[in-house]
């Protein structure tokens, strides 16, 4: 019985074939990175002005400088983490630490807050305060929308560099007006004694418990602040 000649296979082997994504797949994934950015900015901008706040209505008031303070730390810390990297888990951590910072807000200018060097007062709105809300507020929204989903995205302005550079050209703007406005309303206060005082609530001296419509030179804000 003779041997059968045996002849190496030597066809090239099949490459696999990359099959490109679908427009229905890959613009999801284009919009959670977009919402992704924009809540990731969005929170490092309320973190700026959260600084200018503690560097100005927070000073002699430890309590105010701490709440401020690590509000502003934790704000810019997740919305940078944000940029490259969120789980579920980070996006609800994110929504329900900006939705208490929003909530105190919405309280203290409405009913006034139980406690603190504010209690009882209602404080007035402003535009720096005003800003550092909505800002807060697109995180809280942009964040649950996407925990709902499941995560957000991985390395999201990578994904999305065109847009995540307009997004923080406006976003950065905001943050920078709010950032000089809560430094201009500080300044306006002409560095009268006493304007961090709480029995100062609207543009009164600070000093002594003026009523609202004293003739302190707050311009309107907290004696003589704008937060």
């Amino acid at each position: 019985m003779s041997a059968q000649p045996q002849w190496d296979d030597i066809a090239p082997a099949p490459r696999p074939v990359v099959v490109p994504e679908s427009g229905e797949r890959a613009e999801p994934d284009r919009n959670t990175a977009r919402i992704t950015s924009v809540i990731a900015l969005t929170s490092v901008a309320a973190g700026a002005i959260h600084i200018a706040a503690a560097a100005t209505i927070g000073r002699g008031n430890a309590q105010t400088e701490a709440f401020f303070g690590v509000a502003a730390a934790a704000e810019i810390v997740w919305g940078l983490l944000t940029l490259v990297w969120a789980p579920r888990w980070w996006l609800v951590l994110g929504a329900l630490g900006n939705a208490v910072v929003v909530a105190t807000w919405i309280v203290s200018r409405t009913v006034a807050l139980p406690f603190g060097p504010y209690a009882h007062v209602v404080l007035p709105v402003g535009f720096a305060d005003v800003v550092a809300t909505i800002l807060g507020s697109v995180t809280v929204v942009g964040a649950t929308v996407l925990a709902v989903r499941g995560s957000g995205a991985s390395r999201a302005a990578a994904r999305v560099r065109g847009f995540a550079l307009a997004a923080a050209v406006l976003i950065g703007a905001l943050g920078l007006a709010g950032v000089m406005s809560q430094a201009n309303a500080s300044s306006s206060g002409g560095g009268a004694a006493g304007q961090n005082s709480p029995t100062a609530p609207y543009g009164g001296n600070g000093g002594g418990g003026a009523p609202a419509g004293g003739n302190g030179g707050g311009g309107g804000s907290v004696g003589g602040y704008g937060y």
